[in-house]
C-alpha cells in the first residue's frame, strides 16, 4: 500500500493505493495520525486506487470515523470501486463514514 498526503481545498486529502489490509494497518494509522495532530478538520479518504480490503481494513476504518465523530471532525470517503466497493457497503462503512462521489462533493457534502 502506498499512501500519499496533499491538501486540496479546506480539507486534507489521504490518496491509498494498492491492499490496504492487517500487513498496512500501521501505515494507515500513521498517516491518519500526522493528520489528526496537524489540527485538520476534514479528512478525505481516496480509494481511489485501491485494489483490496480485508476486515482489519474495516476494523481500521470504523475506529477512525468514531475518533473523528468524537473530536467534532470531518473523515470522508471517495473512489472506491468494484470489489472494494461492495465490500464497504456491505460492511455499512457508509453508515459510518460519509462516501461521496469526489472531493469536491465531499467537501460540499453533497451524498453520492
Amino acid at each position: 500500500m502506498q499512501i500519499a498526503h496533499r491538501s486540496y481545498r479546506n480539507a486534507d486529502v489521504i490518496d491509498i493505493t494498492g491492499q490496504f489490509n492487517f500487513g498496512t494497518r500501521k501505515d494507515f494509522s500513521t498517516a491518519l495520525e500526522k493528520v489528526k495532530q496537524a489540527g485538520s478538520t476534514h479528512v478525505i479518504l481516496n480509494f481511489k486506487g485501491v485494489t483490496f480490503v480485508d476486515s482489519a481494513a474495516i476494523g481500521l476504518l470504523a475506529l477512525a470515523a468514531q475518533q473523528f465523530k468524537s473530536g467534532n471532525r470531518n473523515l470522508s470517503l471517495v473512489g472506491a470501486q468494484g470489489t472494494v466497493k461492495q465490500v464497504l457497503n456491505l460492511a455499512h462503512i457508509e453508515q459510518m463514514i460519509p462516501t461521496f462521489a469526489s472531493e469536491d462533493a465531499a467537501i460540499s457534502g453533497k451524498a453520492a
